[in-house]
């Protein structure tokens, strides 16, 4: 993913490095991936979440911990299964066994659910039919596949992806100027780390001309007069 939009409008990542938070920017781009549907990455959208989800459980309660996961993960299965040439055991059961470790993980510390126990197992059974039956492959992925994973499950998906999203940044804001200055070690290689990033000039031209060019120049006049009475540096 090249570029994201700011205001409608795109803006290359190099840019958008230099003004966005890098959480908030992979939070981003996450998003776009399931907004989109792009469910070849759903893979790496669900290894975040597992992160983030192992590290602090309590953001979600257990049973949206697991359907976030597993669905998820259930969505790139199903993909896989439905290409002829990557519905194979060598290339579904990596998945199956990270949902089942899933299961685990999160099951662990909480009540058993019988409901979400039963979703995995039936789950498994379907995926181990359209390996070994063609026939009924067809006839799940023409008339089964549009009713039970179609745009109510993408649209409880994309529910459950964003209230993580939401969470995720109520729980980590980014820091205020001071904050993030009061963070920083006493050391001169920091100042060259950070502004290592602005060393080519470009991406932050770009993203100053974009912000002229979509809020227009701020007047600063009014302000300046107010800071600088009687206090002038020269």
């Amino acid at each position: 993913m090249e570029a994201l939009t700011r205001n409608g409008l795109p803006l290359p990542l190099s840019s958008l490095r230099l003004l966005v938070p890098p959480l908030r920017l992979v939070s981003a781009a996450l998003w776009q991936v399931v907004q989109q549907r792009d469910v070849m990455d759903y893979g790496l959208v669900e290894e975040f979440v597992t992160t983030v989800l192992e590290i602090v459980p309590d953001m979600m309660s257990y049973r949206e911990r697991v359907q976030l996961i597993m669905g998820l993960r259930a969505q790139l299965v199903l993909e896989l299964c439905r290409s002829d040439h990557l519905a194979n055991p060598e290339t579904i059961q990596p998945h199956l066994n990270r949902m089942n470790t899933c299961i685990i993980t999160h099951s662990d510390k909480e009540i058993s659910d019988p409901e979400v126990e039963a979703s995995e197992s039936n789950f498994l059974k379907l995926i181990q039919t359209l390996l070994e039956d063609p026939v009924e492959k067809e006839h799940f992925f023409q008339s089964v596949f549009p009713e039970e994973f179609g745009p109510k499950y993408d649209s409880a998906l994309q529910t459950l992806v964003w209230e993580f999203l939401s969470r995720l940044e109520k729980l980590l804001p980014a820091p205020t100027l001071q904050q993030t200055a009061s963070w920083f070690l006493p050391d001169p290689s920091v100042l060259e780390e950070c502004v290592e990033c602005v060393s080519h000039p470009q991406p932050l031209k770009t993203l100053l001309q974009h912000h002229n060019n979509t809020c227009g120049h701020v007047d600063t006049n009014g302000r300046r007069n107010r800071l600088w009475t009687g206090n002038n540096v020269m």
